[in-house]
């Protein structure tokens, strides 16, 4: 049983701007709901009881809006002092301890229901896996591309592109879940591109790297079971959907 969470959210929010001029990313509020007090909700119904959040860009806001402890959740914070010349895979390997121990990953600008992480784990059960949609069409998605048994075969960041679609086709919805084999070969990658100062890319683009190295899976969920909140008009369609 996994026992840890994961928490990304050092990023600057530049596409939320002006709203992120002040506030954090994930401290944006879907029905006056901030996106990190509602995973870390959702986490405490799981029985998660210790989360790891990284931050940058105004930490001390969400330590002040989440402090030490939420609904029975214990938060540690992890600083990530360059988060201006990094990205998301500088902020988890500054976690990777965690990771190594098997954690619930989830990217800090997702909204997303609270039976969706409950079903996954229920179904997935000791398997290391995405929380995944069906890829839509759209450019800069993470595209996840699978077998008949939905076990992923590559891993594509699709930067500025998008790639057609079948029934094999998926996008990630910022939730991963790893075991602790899983967690401890996915730090040993993350160092290998960190000893290498590759630091401005995506965890995706490491697993990507390393896809069929070790079984990781999909976990279908629908359009309606997330939302990443990158503009004003995803704010607008988290806040129509978790109405």
């Amino acid at each position: 049983m996994i026992e840890h969470a994961i928490v990304l959210a050092a990023g600057l929010g530049t596409r939320l701007k002006p709203h992120t001029d002040h506030s954090p990313k994930c401290l944006t509020e879907v029905n006056k709901k901030p996106i990190l007090l509602n995973a870390l909700e959702n986490l405490s119904e799981l029985g998660i009881r210790h989360c790891t959040v990284v931050t940058g860009y105004l930490g001390d806001k969400i330590e002040t809006a989440a402090g030490s402890g939420h609904k029975g959740v214990e938060i540690h914070y992890v600083i990530n002092e360059v988060y201006e010349k990094t990205n998301d895979m500088y902020s988890l390997w500054l976690a990777r301890d965690v990771m190594e121990k098997g954690a619930i990953i989830i990217e800090g600008d997702v909204f997303f229901g609270g039976h969706t992480l409950k079903e996954a784990i229920y179904h997935m059960g000791d398997r290391s896996y995405f929380l995944a949609g069906k890829y839509c069409g759209q450019p800069d998605e993470v595209l996840l591309r699978t077998d008949n048994e939905n076990r992923i075969l590559s891993i594509k960041v699709l930067h500025g592109e998008s790639a057609p679609r079948d029934e094999h086709t998926f996008m990630s919805s910022g939730i991963l879940v790893v075991q602790p084999d899983y967690g401890t070969a996915f730090s040993g990658w993350l160092s290998q591109w960190v000893d290498h100062n590759r630091l401005t890319v995506l965890f995706d683009d490491v697993l990507g790297a390393h896809a069929t190295d070790l079984p990781l899976s999909v976990y279908e969920i629908t359009s309606r079971d997330w939302v990443e909140i990158d503009k004003w008009e995803d704010v607008l369609k988290a806040e129509t959907i978790f109405r």
